[in-house]
């Protein structure tokens, strides 16, 4: 759970409105730590990919190739870096 999300259900539950930094230091006294959060793509499949390096690597040499990222994300993949996780 990200910390705006945490202060969320505390103002729909308790009408009041924390401030992120007294839900930082009051998780962090009770034991909880951030974590950094890792994205990897669904899609992954590391045997496909090393198929395709291989067919790639047969067909073309390495000058011959140009490489775009066509990834999407939404808006939350920009904003959220941390979320908090039990130590």
């Amino acid at each position: 759970m990200y910390l705006d999300e945490l202060r969320h259900e505390i103002s729909k539950a308790r009408g009041k409105h924390p401030s992120l930094s007294t839900i930082w230091r009051t998780l962090h006294r009770t034991g909880y730590s951030r974590k950094k959060i890792t994205r990897e793509a669904r899609e992954r499949n590391l045997d496909e990919r090393a198929e395709y390096m291989y067919q790639i690597g047969l067909k073309y040499r390495p000058d011959q190739l140009i490489f775009v990222d066509e990834s999407s994300a939404d808006i939350w993949f920009f904003l959220v870096e941390w979320a908090v996780a039990v130590v």
